[in-house]
């Protein structure tokens, strides 16, 4: 065998002992798994807890000092506007007061029938002094009776026509006494006879607190029961400032977590102008702010004080190209993701737009139908060989 044979053969021999000694030593593919840029729907939310409340609810309080008599009513009974509420038993004092006041209903009454039979009276007295004048305005046609008496009875009829409209603002007057008097009076009743006040409600709604459950003494302007109106609700949601501010009002709101499997839908109100100071769990202070909403679908039954989670929509569009949240990552600001490329991952820089907790907006990097390594681990560079394993 020639020389120049048996060098070409160790060469083969060595190029293959080379070839495999790298097949046997070069590192297996990363297993991940890959997901594919597209066209969808993007919602953006501010997602935060809160809860429900009555709106513009009614705290009934005690018109006057008593003992308040014990109820029958509970949280959550509804009552009809009108409705008595509570019962206050008069002290002995305010007995005596409650006479007083029956005394000047009576006097005013009696007020009232005096000014309509001095009406009555003036009434009379104006027709007779309006025909005399007349007469004696034909008599003066034909010279019958001098200028002196026409003028006479023409003074004599204008005076009838003061005393008349005297007359009737007097009666007007004593009416308004009498309104007056009765008003003082109003929801008072008698029971073994000591003087009751009554409290009505003054809407139709749910009871959703009482105050005061036990019979005692109570002052003045004490609160006794706090009614819903109409039963209706509104949700309150406590943003931090820098969420609250994507706000505005009319945006479309998504109620979760309240204990159905049902998305009830509502609708931002009003974002309230100031906020305020709250300490978070962790000991962190935060400024915050309440965002109102009304729910636009049935409330699921929920009552007052219920905690919810809620999703503010603030930027909603149609065919917008998106990656997966779990895609990106950042380095030194600038936004990455690992692009599938024949089984190998190549880095490829980000042009963002918005973004909601599962996707976001592709402006640059990316086209439609590529595929992106969907969580991408320490071990994944660029260059590095990929296979794809599938999605859970």
């Amino acid at each position: 065998m020639s020389l120049s044979r048996k060098a070409a053969m160790a060469g083969v021999a060595t190029a293959t002992g080379v070839f495999l000694l790298w097949f046997v030593l070069k590192p297996a593919p990363v297993l991940v798994e890959l997901d594919t840029v597209r066209s969808r729907t993007l919602t953006v939310l501010v997602e935060e807890q809160g809860s429900t409340r009555a709106r513009d609810p009614f705290v009934v309080a005690t018109p006057i000092a008593g003992r308040l008599l014990r109820s029958e009513l509970d949280a959550g009974d509804h009552v009809e506007q009108g409705q008595v509420l509570a019962r206050i038993a008069l002290p002995p004092e305010d007995g005596r007061q409650e006479a007083v006041l029956k005394a000047n209903l009576v006097a005013a009454e009696a007020r009232e029938a005096a000014a309509r039979a001095a009406l009555m009276e003036a009434e009379s007295a104006y027709a007779r002094a309006t025909n005399e004048e007349q007469r004696r305005n034909e008599l003066a046609k034909n010279s019958l009776t001098s200028a002196e008496e026409l003028e006479y009875y023409r003074q004599v009829k204008d005076s009838a026509e003061a005393r008349l409209l005297s007359m009737q603002a007097s009666l007007q007057a004593a009416r308004a006494e009498v309104e007056s008097a009765r008003s003082l009076l109003m929801g008072i009743t008698y029971e073994n006879d000591s003087a009751i006040q009554q409290v009505a409600a003054p809407i139709a709604g749910t009871i959703y607190r009482i105050y005061e459950e036990s019979e005692r003494v109570v002052q003045a302007g004490t609160p006794l029961i706090a009614l819903s109106n109409d039963d209706s609700l509104e949700i309150v949601i406590d943003l931090l400032t820098q969420e609250a501010v994507k706000v505005q009002a009319g945006a479309p709101v998504h109620i979760t977590g309240w204990g159905g499997d049902e998305v009830l839908q509502a609708v931002v109100r009003r974002v309230e102008p100031e906020a305020f100071t709250k300490i978070s769990s962790l000991g962190v202070e935060e400024q915050r702010v309440n965002v109102i909403a009304d729910f636009t679908s049935d409330n699921g039954g929920l009552g007052a004080g219920y905690r919810i989670d809620a999703g503010i929509v603030v930027w909603e569009a149609d065919e917008v190209l998106t990656i997966p949240a779990s895609a990106i990552f950042q380095r030194a600001g600038t936004w990455y993701a690992f692009v599938a490329e024949e089984g190998v991952a190549r880095l490829r820089e980000l042009q963002l737009g918005q973004r909601s907790r599962d996707h976001a907006q592709v402006l640059g990097g990316v086209s439609a139908g590529e595929q992106v390594v969907a969580f991408p681990t320490a071990v994944v560079g660029d260059g590095v060989s990929i296979k794809a394993q599938a999605l859970p």
